[in-house]
């Protein structure tokens, strides 16, 4: 971990609107859901993720004493913009109040979706539920970026998909074949950054999965895409001029 993990914490406590946030325990769970969202969400080993709560535990009691544990570390602890929107408010990043309201917006989120693009029969369980909200978290920060690992057909793109919709996002990706080469893909690249940056600039998100990656060299345009977001000589001088 490093200081733009840090970073990452206090972009997602600038997330929130301080009027809605009067009370400083409700803010305090702010800051442990982003712990969990930076830290604990990258660690795989459960005695790992023991360690951390205990971490935060003896922080808490150091530092917010007077905030009983069992509020601060009360289940579900879940952040997300997208429910606020969904119930007809201004999007606002505000706390799940309980996993079957949250599951239920998500279903009709599901719903939504099954009647614009190819229909996904997915199971919403706690899991995948959680799984969500933590992509839609990422993805509805600027550059977030999210590696899923998982087994083979155990949802991921599925679940990725779902993110993007609730946030509003278009989901861009490539097609990849036995001819497609670095020159398809600075095209491909090229298309997307129009779409996310010339007028009117709407929101997207970029998929790509590790079968997609055909060449290792790919993962240099990613590599700059993800460290900075721009991506070296992507257009020519004439191609930039071309554009604006």
């Amino acid at each position: 971990f490093n200081l733009k993990d840090v970073g990452n914490i206090f972009q997602g406590l600038l997330n929130t609107n301080a009027n809605l946030y009067k009370d400083s325990a409700k803010y305090a769970r702010v800051w442990l859901h982003e712990c969990y969202r930076v830290f604990s969400d990258r660690l795989i080993s459960p005695g790992d993720q023991g360690e951390l709560r205990a971490i935060l535990e003896r922080v808490c009691a150091k530092h917010l004493g007077n905030i009983p544990k069992e509020d601060m570390f009360a289940d579900p602890l879940l952040m997300t913009s997208f429910v606020s929107e969904a119930g007809g408010n201004e999007r606002q990043y505000l706390p799940a109040k309980d996993m079957p309201s949250l599951r239920k917006v998500m279903e009709d989120k599901l719903n939504e979706y099954n009647e614009t693009y190819a229909a996904m029969n997915l199971v919403l369980f706690d899991d995948a539920v959680e799984h969500v909200c933590r992509i839609c978290r990422i993805t509805d920060s600027p550059c977030g970026n999210a590696l899923l690992v998982g087994v083979g057909g155990s949802g991921k793109q599925s679940l990725a998909r779902l993110s993007t919709f609730c946030n509003n996002q278009d989901l861009l990706t490539i097609l990849v074949n036995q001819s497609y080469n670095m020159e398809n893909l600075r095209e491909d690249l090229q298309e997307f950054y129009k779409k996310a940056a010339v007028k009117p600039g709407t929101p997207h998100a970029f998929l790509m999965t590790d079968g997609q990656i055909a060449d290792e060299r790919f993962l240099v345009f990613i590599n700059d895409m993800l460290s900075s977001g721009a991506i070296p000589d992507l257009f020519s001088r004439e191609e930039y001029d071309a554009i604006f």
